[in-house]
């Protein structure tokens, strides 16, 4: 091959190849958004059939996912359930769940009555009046003495107190004999669960116990308003005090020098100042709200 071959060579490879690629970017910004616009057309057209088919589905989705979801996410208020570390945990709700009794229902619980004669509400009327015992100042006794027909004079109770209309709501209480050389007296607390009744003067709470009528003083206690009544001598306690924690449990606690058995001598004197009753009442051991 001779030198002018060599050039004919060189000039027929040169101008079959494609050009070099230009330093103009502006051509190459353009085709890659028609590209990304070709893309989502195509996604668009996809997603179409899923979401068709998802309208009519819907309702028996929901359906199944309900009836098969844990009663603990089931709560009243509403929420999404979160999944933190592979484990569900309920929403948090604003509505507290409540059971309104209405007339003909079933007592709770397989009670024949209100009262709970054994099981969770039965022990902590027991422990409640455990409590009441292990209160009592020194100087006085807390014998298990009885009334001329059997009856024991300590007992405890725990009751369903709802009326129809009302949310379910507990009432538990207890009383004890205290004795002072051979005279008797006695100490009644109660603790009632909240039952969505709105807040009241610590006073006019005071009163609504067993219908007494007295003085009433309302005494602070570290910041707590309790309502401290003295009987007009009409009533069966002596001195009670009021107090409705921040949840709406109410807590009564009552004294009297007197037992209702006419044989026992009374109480020369009371077995607690007025505001020591006040700051027993605020006791957390006094506190049942379930």
């Amino acid at each position: 091959m001779n030198e002018e071959d060599l050039n004919q060579a060189l000039h027929d490879v040169m101008t079959r190849s494609s050009p070099p690629p230009s330093m103009d970017p502006a051509p190459v910004i353009a085709q890659g958004r028609r590209a990304r616009k070709r893309r989502r057309v195509a996604w668009a057209g996809v997603a179409v059939v899923p979401l068709v088919v998802g309208v009519g589905a819907g309702p028996a989705l929901v359906a199944n996912f309900t009836g098969h979801r844990p009663t603990d996410q089931m709560v009243a208020g509403g929420g999404t359930p979160t999944t933190v570390g592979g484990t569900t945990k309920a929403p948090v709700s604003s509505v507290a769940p409540t059971t309104t009794r209405k007339t003909g229902d079933p007592w709770p619980e397989g009670q024949t009555d209100r009262t709970a004669t054994a099981g969770p509400r039965a022990e902590r009327a027991v422990t409640l009046m455990n409590d009441l015992t292990s209160v009592v100042p020194a100087g006085f006794g807390t014998p298990n003495l009885r009334y001329p027909d059997g009856r024991a004079m300590r007992w405890p109770q725990g009751q369903y107190a709802s009326n129809d209309g009302e949310p379910d709501y507990w009432e538990y209480s207890a009383a004890i004999p205290v004795q002072q050389g051979d005279k008797v007296g006695e100490l009644r607390v109660q603790s009632t669960t909240p039952d969505g009744k709105p807040a009241t003067d610590p006073c006019r709470l005071a009163q609504r116990f067993w219908g007494g009528a007295g003085s009433c003083t309302i005494v602070d206690v570290g910041g707590k308003k309790v309502g401290v009544v003295t009987d007009n001598g009409a009533g069966r306690y002596n001195q009670w005090a009021a107090y409705r924690h921040d949840d709406g449990t109410v807590v009564y606690l009552a004294q009297a020098k007197a037992t209702d058995d006419p044989d026992l001598s009374p109480l020369t004197q009371p077995i607690f100042t007025n505001l020591q009753l006040a700051d027993l009442v605020t006791s957390p051991k006094f506190k049942i709200s379930s």
